[in-house]
């Protein structure tokens, strides 16, 4: 019944990969691989997180102390990021499953914006000037704007997250 259809952590079908009931366990060498991929997903998610927020930091340590060289090793940072995050999404819809018409919002949501986060690191790091040009000149404004931009992303994909694996209320003081 669909009605059973949990919204966090699905294990996929055995027979089918697809999403189902959290309670049964994958019994095709497929399901399994996938169910223990997709396990990893919390695991991995926070590197791309912290070095994106890193990055971050460093450009406004650069605009605070008029400093562009603290940003300079931002490319690099961002382009690791941007490899992780890709790996991360993959693992991600390794761990959900796929699409269900009676998915939560919260996982819908947090499944999609995982999709396009990679492709918003993609942009930040053509954005993002050589290290050889970081160092003498400050970031370009289009540049900082997708970066404000991206910061916001990962921090409301951070807060869906939770809400999938730990429910509604995970943030209530």
């Amino acid at each position: 019944v669909a009605s059973d259809v949990p919204t966090s952590m699905p294990w996929p079908a055995p027979d089918t990969g697809m999403a189902m009931n959290g309670s049964e366990r994958p019994r095709t060498p497929l399901g399994r691989t996938l169910a223990w991929l997709g396990a990893w997903h919390p695991a991995v998610i926070h590197f791309p997180i912290a070095l994106l927020l890193t990055a971050a930091l460093l450009e406004v340590a650069a605009v605070v102390r008029r400093q562009p060289a603290y940003a300079a090793g931002n490319k690099l940072l961002l382009g690791i990021a941007m490899a992780a995050a890709f790996i991360a999404a993959l693992l991600g819809w390794a761990n959900a499953g796929l699409p269900e018409p009676v998915d939560a919002a919260a996982l819908t949501t947090h499944r999609w914006l995982g999709t396009v986060f990679p492709f918003v690191l993609f942009g930040l790091w053509l954005l993002k000037r050589p290290t050889d040009e970081a160092v003498r000149r400050p970031a370009s404004r289009l540049y900082e704007l997708v970066l404000v931009i991206a910061v916001g992303l990962v921090l409301t994909q951070a807060f869906l997250g939770g809400e999938v694996t730990h429910g509604a209320n995970h943030m209530r003081f």
